[in-house]
């Protein structure tokens, strides 16, 4: 996996829906799993020139590179009713707030409409696929929050460990704003 800021090119034919679940139940790195699962229903999404974010504790896990887990993939999307019809195809199926498929394991839960930041967003390229996730910078306030509000030391760790993992790529004229906005300055790493 790699993180880029390009866009993304289609140039080849995804797998059907059931084709790629056969293909991701052999998957044994579950990180991974669940980003070729995200990348298909990007490329999918992207095709009708809309779009889905990772956010949240996926979004945590996929920058960690798994040192920090999740039980489900929080997503955004552009379009809500797209995205759960390619979440069908697959075998998902709805279970209260997510999205299920026991075949493979995952829950999937679009938190919301519309990408809340998309201006710092990152590219993750995985095999075939790019997923676009949540930038550290919104990451790391959207942790911050948490810890302050919710008095979560598990989400302070999380914004320390993004913070010093990237602090040499971190525009941070963009996360004092952010901190100022959501009124976490007073934490900020």
């Amino acid at each position: 996996m790699s993180f880029r800021k390009t866009p993304t090119r289609h140039y080849r034919r995804p797998p059907r829906a059931r084709a790629l679940v056969s293909q991701l139940k052999k998957e044994p790195n579950e990180l991974k799993r669940k980003l070729l699962l995200l990348g298909y229903v990007t490329d999918r999404l992207e095709r009708k020139k809309e779009s889905v974010y990772l956010v949240g504790g996926q979004a945590v896990e996929t920058y960690t590179a798994g040192q920090f887990t999740t039980g489900d993939i929080d997503i955004t999307t552009t379009d809500r009713k797209a995205t759960e019809e390619i979440l069908a195809r697959m075998g998902f199926k709805r279970a209260g707030m997510v999205w299920l498929n026991e075949a493979i394991g995952v829950a999937v839960h679009v938190v919301g409409q519309f990408p809340t930041r998309s201006e710092k967003a990152r590219l993750v390229h995985v095999g075939p696929y790019t997923v676009r996730v949540v930038g550290v910078e919104d990451l790391i306030i959207d942790r911050l929050a948490a810890a302050k509000h919710w008095k979560s030391q598990r989400d302070a760790e999380q914004a320390r460990v993004l913070f010093d993992g990237f602090k040499k790529q971190i525009d941070i004229q963009y996360l004092r704003k952010r901190a100022k906005e959501e009124k976490v300055e007073d934490i900020l790493p």
